[in-house]
């Protein structure tokens, strides 16, 4: 982005557009990271709510009218809702990322500092 204040002109780069067409991670939209198992996910889950002590009622996430708490998470990943797919990718996704990062155990690395 481009922009000019005071006859100033400063350019900063759209961080979303990676130069030269190169991908920002290590997975694009079509080539996603390989899912983990519905007991890996719960596993993470779980790792979750211990670690950082997490009230259950604890509001996950919200969008429009729909509410899902942390106490809900293992549910929809043991039943396989259209919920639980979707956290299914999204921790897939992140345990991927946290690998590319240097961070393979995701949370234990945090502890250790």
């Amino acid at each position: 982005m481009v922009s000019v204040f005071r006859n100033v002109v400063s350019y900063v780069p759209d961080e979303s557009k990676p130069p030269h067409g190169e991908p920002n991670g290590p997975y694009s939209e079509e080539d996603e990271p390989p899912l983990l198992t519905k007991e890996e996910a719960i596993a993470e889950v779980k790792r979750w709510i211990e670690r950082y002590k997490i009230d259950p009622n604890q509001i996950f996430a919200r969008v429009g009218q729909s509410v899902v708490h942390y106490g809900d998470l293992i549910p929809h990943l043991e039943h396989e809702t259209d919920e639980g797919r979707l956290l299914l990718r999204a921790i897939s996704r992140g345990r991927a990322v946290r690998q590319q990062r240097g961070f393979p155990g995701g949370i234990e690395k945090v502890q250790n500092r």
